[in-house]
């Protein structure tokens, strides 16, 4: 099983690689344990600077061998037995924002995604937790897509406003993705997709990534069970395939009072439901998933709603890789 998304993780990273002298292993010492138990395989972390960047290979290498850095779908396929493959997701709305070159740079690295926005305006374009207006992407994200077009990194829309998606579609013709959302129509939410937006992610062989976080669940976040969420799956299985789902499960992982200032920055007046409420609605995920040592629930939940094995490896990262292999072959 591969996560499309780890999202707090990298909080936890940064503190621990912060302090002169460090030989951190945060990865390896407190992440790993919980995303095997989990069934997981591998996992797409995010960084955001160079800082970031240089974290997550120290880790790698400092792991001995349990942790393999993955470029392309064949590091994942012919990593060392046991071993945990890891991918680099650049949210590029930050610091690299507008170095048009650095992105040749990261590409050459095997930084495998490229996101736009974490749901506020940026640089780039509009995200998702704007409380008004609908604005789409500025001048200078769309030279940057321009720009990714020849590069070998895959197009992530999560986070940003549905004019945003819409705006991307247009003025991109390579493969998009979403990591991290669920179905608008069973939990009403900007960040989550209209049956439109699912159907014009297939149509661009791009995968959506179901997404643990209660908000984005349930409309009564506090209710949120494994159910429900495989009950987006089913919606979106129905729409467009198991070959368009992927696991995108957002957890808090890092100690939650690493994430609460994100939270209340990503929603500065309350208009979205999560300012002064990171801490019911991130510390644990719905019931029955409550936090990655319990991913195995999805792939026997969706096996129990009736998907076939070859299905269910669909959804559990297959589809990930497929898309993953169009956007980065695996060299010969």
């Amino acid at each position: 099983m591969i996560n499309s998304y780890v999202g707090g993780v990298i909080y936890d990273v940064m503190a621990h690689h912060g302090i002169p002298g460090n030989k951190a292993e945060v990865l390896r010492s407190t992440y790993l344990p919980r995303w095997r138990a989990g069934g997981l395989d591998a996992a797409v972390v995010q960084v955001s600077n160079w800082t970031s960047i240089n974290a997550y290979f120290a880790e790698i290498t400092r792991s001995e061998g349990e942790i393999t850095y993955c470029k392309t779908r064949a590091d994942f396929d012919n990593r060392p037995e046991g071993s945990f493959g890891i991918f680099l997701s650049l949210e590029g709305h930050g610091p690299f924002a507008g170095d048009l070159e650095a992105l040749h740079t990261l590409a050459e690295l095997g930084i495998t995604t490229f996101t736009f926005s974490h749901n506020l305006q940026n640089l780039l374009c509009t995200g998702s937790n704007e409380r008004f207006g609908e604005g789409g992407f500025s001048h200078l994200g769309k030279q940057t897509l321009k720009e990714l077009e020849s590069l070998p990194l895959m197009i992530d829309l999560v986070h940003m406003s549905r004019a945003s998606f819409w705006d991307a579609l247009d003025l991109y013709d390579g493969d998009l993705f979403v990591s991290h959302s669920n179905a608008d129509a069973l939990c009403p939410h900007q960040r989550n997709l209209t049956d439109d937006q699912i159907k014009a992610v297939a149509e661009r062989n791009g995968t959506i990534g179901l997404n643990t976080f209660r908000g984005y669940v349930s409309p009564d976040p506090m209710t949120a069970t494994l159910s429900d969420l495989l009950d987006h799956a089913m919606y979106m299985y129905d729409l467009v395939g198991p070959e368009h789902l992927s696991i995108g499960a957002d957890y808090c992982e890092s100690p939650v009072e690493m994430l609460l200032p994100v939270l209340d920055m990503i929603d500065p007046d309350g208009a979205h439901g999560i300012k002064g409420r990171g801490r019911e609605l991130y510390t644990y995920g719905p019931e029955g998933l409550e936090d990655a040592s319990n991913l195995g629930a999805i792939a026997t939940g969706l096996a129990e709603r009736g998907l076939t094995p070859d299905e269910v490896d669909l959804v559990c990262g297959e589809s990930y890789l497929r898309m993953l292999e169009r956007s980065r072959p695996s060299k010969p």
